[in-house]
Parts: C-alpha cells; structure tokens; sequence
C-alpha cells in the first residue's frame, strides 16, 4: 500500500492520483467489484452519467472518469466554423444555378445545402 492511498471504512484501498502508472491502475480497478468501483469514483468525487439499466455500462463510465481523474486528456477544441457558413443555402443554390453546376434536389435542407457544397467544390467555383 502506497503512502497516499485512500482506505475506505471498508478496508478497501483505492491509488491515489499520482500514486500509479496507467497499467497498476488498470490492475487496481480489474480486481474490484462494481460496487467497488462505484464508491471509489464517488469518494473521488467524480460525476458520470449514470445508466442503471445496464451495470456494465454504469461501471465502465465510472472507471473513464477514474481514468480521466488519474491521467487528464487534453479537451478537442471547438472546430472552426465552416467557410459556407456565411452563405445561406438559398445564396448557394442560385451560385450553383448561375455557374450551370448540377445539383441533386433534395427535400431535406440539410442536404441538399450539402449536396450543393459538394457540387461547387468539384466545379472549383467555392474553395
């Protein structure tokens, strides 16, 4: 037992942050009960979503946070907008009708506006 593990009232010893490397961290959880791994992860005072249906799933989400506790990941930054953004669809139909692009129609919105991207960029008219 590590200096700064944390020992519950229950005799049970969970690392502490710092105390492990990735792989006796793995080692540590796979030797747990669900229950187990629970309660470390609330004494921890971690917070996942929940999904008692399935207790396979509840402890898997409850070990990514002990993970995520143990070894942080870098958060992925927000993607830039896109640069049709600034154009509606109805600006780019009427780009595609005066360059004699062909455009699939589509009742979708979302698509057709994808479908018009597409067929203006292959016609090198939109970067």
């Amino acid at each position: 037992m590590a200096k700064k593990d944390k020992v519950t009232p229950k005799g049970i010893v969970y690392p502490e942050k710092g105390t492990v490397d990735e792989k006796g961290l793995k080692k540590a959880i796979k030797g747990l009960t669900d229950e187990q791994v629970l309660d470390w992860a609330t004494l921890e005072g971690l917070t996942w979503k929940p999904c008692p249906e399935h207790a396979a799933i509840n402890r898997m989400r409850a070990v990514m946070a002990i993970k995520e506790l143990h070894f942080p990941t870098e958060k992925v930054l927000k993607k830039s907008a896109s640069p049709y953004a600034g154009f509606t669809t109805e600006q780019l139909i009427e780009m595609a009708a005066t360059n004699n692009v062909p455009v699939e129609v589509t009742e979708d919105m979302r698509i057709l506006r994808m479908r018009v991207i597409m067929m203006l960029r292959a016609h090198g008219i939109i970067g």
